[in-house]
């Protein structure tokens, strides 16, 4: 949850900048790209779940998730606000894990490297959640 809102963040202060054109995603080690939220600790997540709840797990990640991939996505759209419409290229770097929500945060980039380290999957569809990025 925290990467989001921290992503979220970042984001929104690279928008302000008007000589911005390329955002370049990567991990910070050499394990993983990003190895997605942790679903197994948002499905233990005590109590009713109810949907759009502020306050609680299940919701607050998942909207923050796919905020940030619309942030990511509209990119272009983000930037309309300077007044500069130029396009803002994502280039994200994959070396090792990436899955789940580390897919979903570069698949609507431009570019995606892979290194001969990267492993990728979307294993949320086995337990029956939809994927974010379509």
């Amino acid at each position: 949850l925290s990467m989001c809102q921290e992503m979220k963040s970042k984001l929104t202060d690279l928008f302000k900048d008007a000589k911005l054109n390329c955002i370049i995603i990567k991990g910070s080690g050499n394990k993983a790209f990003c190895a997605g939220g942790d679903v197994k600790c948002i499905a233990m997540e005590k109590g009713p779940f109810v949907p759009g709840k502020p306050g609680t797990l299940r919701s607050d990640f998942f909207r923050e998730e796919y905020e940030l991939n619309y942030m990511l996505a509209n990119a272009k759209a983000m930037r309309n606000s300077t007044n500069k419409p130029e396009k803002v290229y994502q280039v994200s770097i994959w070396n090792g894990v990436v899955m789940g929500g580390g897919a979903g945060i570069s698949m609507h980039g431009a570019f995606r490297i892979a290194t001969e380290n990267s492993l990728f999957a979307m294993p949320e569809t086995a337990i029956g959640i939809f994927p974010d990025v379509g």
